[in-house]
């Protein structure tokens, strides 16, 4: 299957959906389904076209900044490819986690015996959860943090929740960049309820927040490439023009009809007769569809509904990441390649 980052990605053949714009794709992806690369001097940045990581190399070690599943075992294919490029160490001393979210901690077991770093609320939340696959970090803050390691610094930072509680900004004041998770999508909107968001005012304030900042790049965590200052006010003007629209509807639409539509039901008739009526006409066009395709073609028709490359695609199955090493070239359950040994990387 072609990686979906060389722009070859069927849009063309999904009904109901424009082509991807090249814009919104980054560079294509390496036979093991990753592609690494520099963002200024000694940071890089990985990707699975989906999920995005960093990482700094230094003299005294290699400093990893998330550790989504979904790239796994790759993390280490990409420090190990830089290092020997370069002719530095690849051993990795630490880890920073940008928030508690598995999809993009959930490798962190795969790094052994490393400083984990991380806000306080991060720490709360994996002792809640209590996952092994996710260690608790051992340095945390509260409000801001400066990490120096082998004469390179990362400022970390919170400002609030956003995403989620403990989602920081990580700003990297020697390399001109600044890695903030799960808010803009580089060249996508963002899906479901803004990005899965718990704290929808702290998510639609912190774009303006991260333009606060000095940087050129921008390591946003999703998607095949990184995004500049323009994809942040894009975003913005995006998130700002739903936010005028839901405010007119709701100064000019009164929902009591609809929630006495149903008596005495309030849920029932919170899904409007209006809704229901689309959704009736929806499974009849479905039917018709599939009618006229016929039992030969129905096959084809399932394949070509199936948006097989969404924005975020959540992490495989936790037992399939002590697979062995990835080798597919396209995304697939999570392969978490070779284990370290007791020392970790």
């Amino acid at each position: 299957m072609t990686s979906p980052a060389t722009g070859d990605c069927n849009a063309e053949a999904l009904p109901g959906y424009a082509p991807i714009p090249r814009s919104a794709l980054g560079p294509a992806l390496n036979e093991q389904g990753y592609y690494v690369g520099r963002v200024e001097r000694n940071l890089y940045w990985v990707t699975d076209g989906v999920y995005q990581a960093a990482f700094l190399t230094t003299g005294d070690g290699v400093v990893l900044f998330d550790a989504p599943p979904t790239i796994g075992g790759n993390l280490r294919r990409a420090v190990d490819e830089i290092a020997a490029a370069n002719g530095v160490t690849n051993t990795v001393t630490h880890l920073v986690y940008s928030h508690h979210h598995d999809d993009h901690s959930g490798a962190s077991f795969l790094l052994g015996d490393v400083v984990r770093v991380g806000h306080e609320e991060t720490r709360r939340l994996l002792l809640r959860d209590n996952n092994p696959a996710r260690p608790t970090p051992e340095e945390t803050f509260a409000d801001r943090y400066t990490l120096n390691v082998g004469g390179e610094r990362a400022e970390l930072a919170w400002h609030g929740p956003n995403h989620s509680p403990d989602n920081i900004y990580i700003h990297f004041p020697g390399h001109d960049t600044l890695m903030f998770i799960d808010v803009v999508n580089a060249g996508w909107v963002p899906i479901y309820n803004v990005n899965l968001s718990e704290d929808v005012m702290g998510y639609m304030g912190a774009p303006a927040i991260a333009l606060s900042y000095p940087w050129t790049h921008f390591i946003c965590g999703h998607l095949g490439r990184l995004a500049t200052r323009d994809d942040v006010a894009v975003h913005q003007a995006y998130i700002a023009d739903i936010e005028a629209s839901a405010k007119e509807a709701l100064a000019a639409v009164n929902p009591v009809r609809f929630y006495m539509a149903a008596g005495d039901n309030a849920w029932a008739g919170g899904q409007s007769p209006p809704r229901r009526r689309h959704r009736a006409r929806g499974r009849a066009r479905h039917r018709q569809v599939h009618r006229r395709a016929g039992r030969r073609r129905h096959r084809d028709l399932h394949h070509h509904h199936d948006v097989r490359h969404h924005a975020v695609a959540a992490p495989g199955p936790r037992a399939q990441r002590t697979g062995p090493p990835m080798t597919r070239t396209h995304r697939g359950p999570v392969s978490a390649g070779p284990r370290p040994g007791p020392g970790g990387w």
